[in-house]
């Protein structure tokens, strides 16, 4: 088959997923294999491991019902006590009391035998088996970790990026995302930062689709939203009013008043999107959102909402007033379900979708079995596409291989390959509809024709990375009690390092009290005092170092810092 993806959700139906299904189990094999880790003895020692984990359940178990009925006699108990105490205080008949006091010494002697001489010896040999068992337990799990730490140790960053490559042809990750790369994005594609103001990178992966750049990112943003509070005051009052007898009194009135007082409070999210740079179509600008048209619905009320939707469409290309330069194309699929009405040239819209294009792209929006269907924003700026998929945002994008870590075969072998298929998934189908557009695979950006992407230094998308990596609380400020958008900036170093400053920005809270005017029943205006809490900015700038793994002296900054992370292909560490 050819190299270029046209047909994106076929080729994974009938292809990709098979393929990267097996090489992902081959991987693991080999990763096995290398480690000599032996499986059967792996089974067999977790296999104990379930068996004592099981008898620990069964015992506590146990020894939670005899706690149970321990708590039951002890109440018997005091009832008995205090049944014999009311035969004796009371003046009751002689046979009446006679039996109060025989069946209270029952009820006390009996549950105090049975909590001696049964429920008490048996809690205590159940709790010399747990501590047996837990010490057992402990060390079976201390073994089998030992035991898979020779494969647990070969997982790295980018085995699921090798996976992937291995598949798709011509689509390539890179270790990570250097300072060329994103370079690439501003001087060849127009790319600035205005998109990363206010955000911060979580996680990031750059490559390539036939030598085009793009980029993955994992982004926090913070976003000012309005949080209500409360406060309440009672107040009291009297009227004198005329009872039924003819008389004056005083009636008491009181009223509980409930105030509310809203104020900002920062709340933070995430988001994933993809960014794709290419010269096709450069002045080309246009923007598309998910529509309820899709999933080959062809009911009653699903035909009359395209129809009407066709009319508007028809409505539109046939105005002449207004400035937009739209044309419906002849596939009203396509245009119902892409609906990208906002196009500024009709000609070069076009010629990116091709019929081709539009065929595939309708596949693409109705499928929901295979793919995920018609669930992702599209946005085209000049040479800029940037992507935001619905499922793109619930997949979790971090290939730490810490989360490959397991001290059962079996379990790793499962995650492994559940892992990596639905990063796959999710990873191919964000591109999907780029994939869609022939033009796009056959269009080469100038530089790439001359230049092959060689990887120098990470860039601040990295670093970022890198930071969130290490977590909020190596870098906020003492006051600050709010998550923090990290930023950073960096500073080459002679010695091949870079010097990563990282700012802060959080907020920290000052209580306050806000009086809130209220009428009363009473027909009084009153004070009502509502707590609230005002978030003011706090920042803090620190830093941390970074080294590019393909340096030359990697191996000394490992062996002079302790605190080393190592995060897809870059050391990075405090210095000491």
């Amino acid at each position: 088959m050819t190299e270029d993806i046209y047909e994106p959700l076929p080729r994974y139906r009938d292809e990709f997923r098979a393929k990267f299904a097996d090489l992902t189990r081959d991987k693991f094999q080999q990763l096995l294999e290398r480690s000599q880790v032996d499986w059967a003895a792996n089974r067999r020692l977790n296999g104990e491991i379930q068996r004592v984990r099981d008898e620990l359940d069964s015992c506590k178990s146990k020894d939670s019902n005899f706690g149970c009925l321990l708590s039951v006699l002890i109440v018997v108990a005091v009832l008995s006590a205090s049944a014999i105490l009311y035969g004796i205080a009371e003046e009751n008949p002689d046979h009446i009391r006679i039996a109060l006091i025989a069946g209270g010494a029952l009820g006390i002697i009996v549950p105090l035998i049975l909590i001696f001489q049964v429920i008490l010896p048996k809690r205590k040999l159940l709790a010399e088996k747990i501590s047996v068992l837990k010490a057992s337990l402990q060390d079976l799990t201390r073994r089998a970790w030992e035991q898979m730490e020779p494969l647990n140790k070969l997982f790295d960053w980018n085995i699921t990026a090798e996976l992937i490559k291995a598949t798709v042809p011509r689509l390539e990750f890179d270790p990570y995302f250097s300072e060329n790369r994103l370079l690439d994005l501003y001087h060849s594609f127009g790319w600035n930062d205005k998109f990363n103001h206010g955000k911060s990178v979580i996680n990031s992966h750059s490559g390539v689709i036939n030598d085009n750049p793009f980029v993955f990112g994992e982004l926090k943003t913070m976003q000012w939203q309005e949080e209500t509070y409360s406060g309440s005051k009672h107040i009291h009052w009297t009227t004198r009013e005329r009872g039924s007898d003819g008389k004056m009194r005083t009636v008491h009135h009181s009223q509980l008043l409930v105030a509310t007082y809203t104020a900002p409070k920062p709340f933070y999210y995430r988001e994933k999107v993809l960014l794709y740079g290419n010269d096709a179509a450069p002045e080309l600008h246009f923007s598309r959102e998910p529509s309820d048209l899709s999933a080959d619905d062809d009911g009653f009320f699903a035909s009359l909402k395209k129809h009407s939707e066709l009319r508007k469409l028809k409505k539109l290309s046939r105005n002449l007033e207004d400035d937009l330069p739209y044309t419906l194309m002849s596939n009203h699929d396509f245009e119902l379900l892409f609906h990208a009405t906002d196009r500024n040239d009709d000609v070069a819209f076009r010629l990116l979708f091709t019929p081709l294009a539009q065929q595939q792209m309708v596949r693409l929006l109705n499928d929901r079995q295979v793919g995920c269907g018609d669930d992702f924003y599209f946005r085209k700026m000049g040479r800029i596409n940037m992507l935001v998929s619905r499922h793109l945002n619930q997949t979790n994008l971090n290939t730490d291989p810490q989360q490959f870590r397991f001290c059962n075969v079996d379990e790793a072998r499962e995650f492994f390959q559940r892992f990596n298929e639905e990063f796959f998934h999710s990873v191919y189908f964000a591109l999907a509809p780029l994939l869609t557009i022939p033009l796009y695979q056959q269009t080469r950006t100038t530089q790439s024709l001359y230049n092959k992407q060689t990887h120098f230094k990470s860039c601040f998308w990295e670093h970022e990375a890198i930071a969130n990596f290490y977590g909020d609380k190596h870098f906020k400020h003492p006051d600050c009690a709010t998550e923090n958008i990290l930023k950073t900036s960096c500073t080459h170093q002679s010695d091949g390092t870079s010097c990563i400053q990282v700012t802060a920005h959080g907020y920290r809270k000052k209580d306050r009290v806000a009086g809130v005017k209220v009428w009363g029943q009473d027909g009084n205006l009153h004070i009502v005092e509502v707590p609230w809490i005002e978030y003011l900015p706090v920042e803090h700038t620190s830093e941390f170092h970074v080294l590019e793994n393909d340096s030359a002296c990697d191996m000394k900054v490992q062996e002079k810092n302790n605190n080393l992370i190592f995060r897809r292909s870059v050391y990075a560490f405090f210095r000491n």
